[in-house]
C-alpha cells in the first residue's frame, strides 16, 4: 500500500518541530498539522508541487510503499524502489565521535556538493 511519509522527510532535512516550521512557510495551521502528523490520505499536485519546492524534494521522497502481506509483490516490482527506511539518528551519532579533522573532510566533501 501506498503511504505519504511527510516524517521522513522531517528528519532527514533535522525539522524538530514541523508545525511551527510548515506554519512560518505559510501552510494553514489545519494542514499543518495534517502533514506534521502524517495524517494526510491524499493531497492534490498543487499542493505536492509546493511541498516538494519547499523542501527541496521529489513525490518519491515523500511517497512510501509497504507491502500488503496478503497482497505480496515479486521483489522485482517498481513498486518496491519506493519502500524507505527508517531514518535514525545513527548517522549524526556516529558523526559526533569523530575526531575533528574528519568532521572537517565530511564538510569539504558537502561543501563541494552544492
Amino acid at each position: 500500500m501506498l503511504y505519504f511519509n511527510f516524517t521522513r522527510i522531517f528528519k532527514i532535512k533535522g525539522i524538530h518541530r514541523p508545525f511551527s516550521y510548515l506554519t512560518s512557510l505559510g501552510y494553514s495551521p489545519g494542514y499543518a498539522t495534517r502533514i506534521a502528523n502524517n495524517q494526510v490520505g491524499q493531497i492534490n499536485t498543487e499542493r505536492m508541487e509546493r511541498f516538494c519546492r519547499d523542501f527541496n524534494c521529489t513525490p518519491n521522497d515523500i511517497l512510501d510503499f509497504r507491502p500488503q502481506a496478503n497482497a505480496p509483490l515479486p521483489e522485482s516490482h517498481a513498486l518496491h524502489t519506493l519502500t524507505k527506511t527508517e531514518i535514525t539518528n545513527e548517522v549524526l551519532g556516529k558523526i559526533n565521535t569523530l575526531p575533528l579533522d574528519k568532521i572537517q573532510q565530511i564538510h569539504d566533501i558537502i561543501k563541494n556538493m552544492e
